[in-house]
């Protein structure tokens, strides 16, 4: 997953840009709820700018819809110069974390879990490709592959890495015909997107029938998410630990498990595989004593998010019925 920071020079962008103040580098759009198409009933917090430890980004609205739970910003702050103003940075900067290796194993365990649920290795469109390990690892084991990648940088990596087509602009607008896919891949993905309600609604209409959707977003009702913003809430802050709209790794929608499963509900992909876990700690960097006790809070909220569906990930085989 896309997790860390990009350096300060990967936000460089146009001329025009860079002579702009942060907040005009956005177009603010009034923001309803993808999933229910209803406006968001519930101010949550601050994000961004002031409302960063480190003023990182700008500074956002973040709203709640009251149907589903999906969090977003209100109004949302899209990027004047496209997928580039967030990701035009090189593979090797921006995954400098990754372990290409240690991906392509985990690509291989997810390739093996598709198989068995679809029958057997066919097409497969992974959406938000990277550098290309999944499909690099899907070629070697005999599956027939696209791959979708907005960021240019990446793309170009990507089809050097393996010899893979790589479409760069967004599912809705490839014109794949309907029923041409047997596995889609939205990897650490669903949660960048400016339309996820139309990309998952493109998705079930290429998917043939039996056919298997992957999705893992982070769990913004997870409990690190709880007690980060009860935390900021006793220190007499507006803020709220949810989302990156303007800085890495730009998360602009916040999924939990009922809107997760909400928004697949709607296009008929049944979760036949889920999985709620906590991962690694996210320990803060900060030394010091306060730092120490932040530490030692992340590390105790990690253990207890093992239970029940507080974990800070999910993840989930949808099956097209």
């Amino acid at each position: 997953m896309i997790y860390q920071k990009l350096k300060a020079s990967a936000l460089e962008g146009p001329a025009d840009t860079l002579k702009m103040k942060d907040e005009e580098q956005y177009r603010w759009l009034p923001q309803n709820c993808p999933i229910c198409e209803k406006p968001p009933s519930k101010f949550v917090g601050m994000r961004g700018g002031r409302a960063h430890r480190q003023h990182l980004g700008v500074e956002c609205s973040i709203s709640r819809c009251g149907s589903c739970g999906l969090l977003f910003p209100n109004p949302m702050p899209i990027p004047l110069n496209g997928p580039d103003q967030h990701y035009g940075v090189l593979p090797e900067d921006y995954f400098q974390h990754h372990d290409m290796n240690v991906k392509g194993g985990s690509a291989l365990k997810l390739l093996h879990q598709a198989q068995e649920l679809t029958g057997g290795k066919g097409r497969l469109l992974d959406i938000g490709t990277g550098r290309g390990e999944l499909l690099r690892a899907a070629i070697q084991e005999g599956w027939t592959v696209k791959g979708i990648e907005p960021s240019n940088a990446f793309a170009d990596f990507a089809v050097q890495y393996t010899g893979a087509e790589i479409k760069r602009e967004p599912v809705e607008r490839c014109g794949f015909d309907a029923e041409s896919f047997d596995v889609v891949m939205l990897a650490a993905v669903l949660e960048h997107l400016y339309n996820p309600d139309e990309t998952i609604r493109e998705i079930a209409r290429i998917l043939r029938p039996g056919g298997a959707l992957f999705v893992d977003v982070p769990n913004e009702k997870g409990l690190y998410f709880r007690v980060g913003n009860l935390y900021q809430k006793l220190r007499g802050r507006d803020w709220v630990v949810n989302l990156a709209p303007t800085f890495s790794p730009f998360h602009v929608f916040g999924f939990s498990p009922r809107s997760l499963r909400a928004l697949l509900k709607k296009y008929k992909l049944k979760p036949e595989y889920w999985h709620v876990y906590a991962g690694k700690a996210m320990v803060p960097n900060r030394g010091g004593i306060l730092g120490g006790l932040e530490r030692f809070a992340a590390n105790a909220i990690t253990t207890l998010s093992n239970f029940g569906e507080l974990g800070t990930y999910i993840e989930t085989w949808a099956i097209k019925v």
